[in-house]
């Protein structure tokens, strides 16, 4: 099944998710094919577009991320994006890696390295 939001594709698909993270908003998943996958630091993976909802609903409410989108790299199917998050816990680097179909995101492998955040 497609993604819910279809009129939004490629490069614009991918700000979006950084969008909707920042705004608090768990319509993010919505941007996911049904059957997409996210797989993230030590082997965690979710699997279907309400998991990914669940995942995404958890991030938010735990970590209140603040994702800043530096670069897109486009070659599509594949696009990367190197993204800097600061959240209630940490400053997190990503690099992640997307792969999108006409379903929309199909897939999302997120490598992160994190460290305190600043002291205020």
């Amino acid at each position: 099944m497609a993604a819910l939001d279809p009129h939004i594709r490629g490069a614009e698909r991918v700000r979006e998710v950084f969008a909707r993270v920042r705004n608090g908003d768990t319509r993010v998943a919505d941007l996911y094919a049904d059957d997409a996958v996210v797989a993230y630091s030590a082997g965690g993976r979710v699997v279907g577009r309400e998991a990914i909802r669940a995942f995404y609903q958890h991030t938010i409410d735990r970590l209140h991320p603040q994702p800043q989108l530096e670069a897109i790299l486009e070659a599509p199917p594949l696009y990367v994006a190197v993204v800097d998050v600061m959240s209630s816990a940490a400053r997190y680097r990503a690099v992640d890696l997307l792969t999108l179909n006409d379903d929309g995101i199909q897939s999302l492998e997120i490598y992160s390295q994190g460290s305190a955040p600043p002291s205020q």
